[in-house]
């Protein structure tokens, strides 16, 4: 997996939403670190494996 972050909090990095490359497509147990203190999920598919992270 290969994620790219969008937006992570500054501040205290509690949250995070960015992109991610996933070698196949996501089942309801993948989870991403998008910051420190959070994980995402992929929630959007924006097509050829890259998913919207949340």
């Amino acid at each position: 997996m290969l994620y790219l972050p969008v937006f992570e909090d500054s501040w205290r990095a509690e949250t995070g939403r960015g992109i991610a490359h996933l070698p196949g497509p996501p089942t309801s147990t993948t989870i991403v670190q998008t910051a420190s203190g959070d994980i995402g999920n992929p929630v959007r598919d924006l097509g050829d494996g890259w998913w919207w992270v949340e």
